[in-house]
């Protein structure tokens, strides 16, 4: 018997089918929130008393995004020895030679990264240096350092939402001599915490915001249509591609919208755990090529890159780009496998015996006839098979039309060149064989799904080069509503002394006792639960296991079942409503000992206080301005 091999199911089936190996490593402890970067100590208090250097750039001093790291770090366990800000836009030997001899002349032991990814390579490769010694060029390759040697510990925290590396085991640097980068790969690169704070990212300008999220979106489109891809790595890949293309506008459009903000950070994150596993291809080989040659931008040339290498790649991973194409909102109906699926899964049997009535005969016949039909019929919608094929090609196609739509957009916003022309190149491209060959040595090219080839690397510079595209005007549809400019909100030294705190919280917990819907409520839940706040000092116990509601002020020889920890600020920012005790948790910002999954159960019984609280501060007299 002869069977005709389908090579369409084929690659449809191969597209769900686990890679022969594959490895991941979870990525270091991450962070994220405005304002989170208050948080740091905290998550360090296991390393101990540190001399940290802080590794940023000149731009990010001036700005004043330094300051709040400084100043979130003082009174803690950590000291700022020194602060090296010479790192430029694309580091280089000399740069990283220098920083490592600031570690070693202010005897560091905690390298921090503020910036982007130019700081944060520069502060991986020269704390490598700083431990190792030697030159430079003895530590360039690939995990030459044994699982046991350790690096300084780091603390890394991007100021721009594009290169991920925050989360990866890789740095470049550029060899400005030989106009080469050289790239650099160590487990031990991976921080001891990466602070994804959307706040910090606020004076990022458009064009640079464009050209880092493109750089963000790459990424991930690469990790998830190169060779090495993994299951882990593909579901961050499509969620980081969700995110970004989503959200790219807005930030641009918007730099205070912290949602869009942190979603561009986010997404960078996720792109950045995604391609140090899977790895990145043709596009970034290029872009390395056009930075080392004409010091054209990483993200932009990326940016520019990007739709012409998804055109080369598009056969071999027709599948996977259609992936790509539904993460990026490209829509196009189903129509053969959508009908096919009704009828199979018997919907639209369903539908008949809805307008058929309850009558059984009726229903018996319909059942009847309509299993005959789902035979026939889905044979039929077989044959037209090919229709689904085409839509699932347009969708694919559409993923390229989409990230070229993106980028006009980005000019149109932010100025952004849409050509290696407009972007600096003013001598005809005379460089471009050693663009090429410099591309075809790059070690991203390994990883593309297609071989590259010298004549196709040579064709996708021309035409970036030559590119007439123009910019698009965005709608305002599509740049959504304007969120929250700032997500901390907090009150700060609300309580002038521990009889105020009594006064206020506990005078509330005896207010809530007497309430009628809420004090049976609590009585109800036979718990014993004590709350400690801190600056100012107070003890509030509540006992609801008798057979009436007890609180305590202050010590009192109970045992209970939940002891709370917060400062009396949070407990008034709790009964606001405005403060959600699960993160609270998380943040360490609430401390809980005993059964907590049972205390969290109150939340629901408390939902009606939040109301309450306002009211009975301006009933006892106090008040304050509204959340800052």
């Amino acid at each position: 018997m002869c069977f005709k091999l389908d090579l369409k199911l084929v690659a449809k089936l191969e597209a769900f089918m686990l890679p022969e190996y594959f490895e991941f490593q979870l990525a270091p402890k991450v962070i994220y929130g405005v304002g989170v970067v208050d948080q740091i100590p905290n998550n360090l208090l296991y390393l101990g008393s540190r001399r940290a250097l802080l590794v940023t750039d000149l731009v990010l001093v001036q700005t004043g995004t330094v300051r709040k790291v400084i100043e979130a770090l003082e009174s803690s366990q950590i000291e700022i020895a020194a602060v090296f800000d010479e790192v430029p836009p694309n580091s280089t030997i000399k740069t990283v030679e220098d920083c490592s001899t600031a570690i070693q002349e202010n005897k560091c032991n905690l390298i921090i990264a503020v910036g982007g990814g130019s700081v944060i390579d520069t502060a991986k490769v020269a704390n490598l240096l700083a431990v190792k010694g030697g030159r430079l060029s003895d530590h360039m390759g690939a995990y030459l350092l044994e699982k046991s040697e350790k690096l300084h510990p780091a603390v890394i925290i991007p100021t721009t939402a594009g290169t991920g590396s925050e989360v990866t085991k890789v740095a470049v640097i550029a060899d400005t001599k030989n106009q080469v980068k050289l790239p650099f790969a160590e487990d031990q690169f991976l921080p001891e915490l990466a602070v994804l704070d959307p706040e910090l990212t606020e004076t990022m300008p458009g064009k640079l915001t464009a050209a880092t999220g493109m750089d963000a979106l790459t990424h991930a489109i690469e990790a998830y249509v190169d060779k090495e891809w993994s299951p882990a790595s593909d579901a961050m890949a499509l969620h980081a591609i969700k995110l970004l293309s989503k959200n790219i506008l807005i930030a641009c459009a918007r730099p205070e919208d912290m949602q869009a903000r942190g979603a561009m950070l986010v997404g960078s994150f996720l792109a950045g755990v995604a391609f140090s596993h899977s790895m990145v291809g043709m596009t970034h080989g290029i872009a390395h090529a056009l930075g080392s040659v004409y010091h054209i931008p990483h993200g932009l040339a990326n940016a520019l890159v990007l739709p012409e290498v998804m055109e080369y790649n598009l056969e071999e991973r027709m599948e996977r780009y259609v992936d790509v194409g539904y993460a990026l909102g490209v829509q196009y109906p189903q129509y053969v496998s959508g009908s096919k699926s009704m009828i199979q899964n018997g919907s639209l049997l369903t539908s008949l015996f809805k307008k058929a009535g309850p009558t059984p005969e009726v229903k018996s016949w319909l059942s009847d006839k309509v299993h005959q039909a789902q035979g026939l019929a889905g044979e039929a919608l077989s044959v037209f098979g090919f229709v689904d094929d085409w839509v699932r090609r347009q969708v694919a196609k559409g993923a390229i039309e989409k990230v070229r739509t993106l980028n006009r957009q980005l000019a149109y916003l932010t100025e952004m060149p849409l050509n290696l022309k407009d972007a600096g190149i003013d001598d005809q491209l005379a460089k471009l064989e050693t663009v090429v060959q410099t591309a075809m040595e790059d070690g991203a090219m390994l990883y593309n799904p297609v071989e590259p080839q010298r004549k196709a690397v040579r064709a996708i510079v021309q035409t970036v080069y030559g590119n007439n595209d123009k910019p698009l005007c965005v709608p305002m549809n599509q740049l959504g509503q304007s969120a929250e400019k700032k997500g901390s909100r907090s009150f700060q030294n609300v309580f002038s002394d521990s009889e105020t705190v009594y006064r206020v919280i506990g005078g509330f917990f005896d207010r809530l006792k007497e309430h009628e819907k809420m004090g049976p409520e609590l009585a109800k839940t036979n718990l014993l639960i004590q709350f400690i706040y801190k600056k100012p000092s107070a003890v509030i116990t509540i006992d609801a296991r008798g057979d009436e509601l007890a609180i305590y002020h202050g010590d009192c020889d109970l045992t209970p079942e939940v002891t709370m920890s917060m400062n009396a600020d949070f407990a008034h920012l709790f009964w606001h409503g405005k403060a959600n005790l699960i993160t609270a948790l998380t943040k360490r910002e609430v401390k809980a000992r005993g059964n907590v999954p049972k205390t969290i159960k109150l939340l629901p019984v408390l939902n009606p206080a939040y109301a309450l609280y306002p009211v009975y501060l301006k009933e006892i007299g106090f008040e304050l301005n509204d959340l800052k």
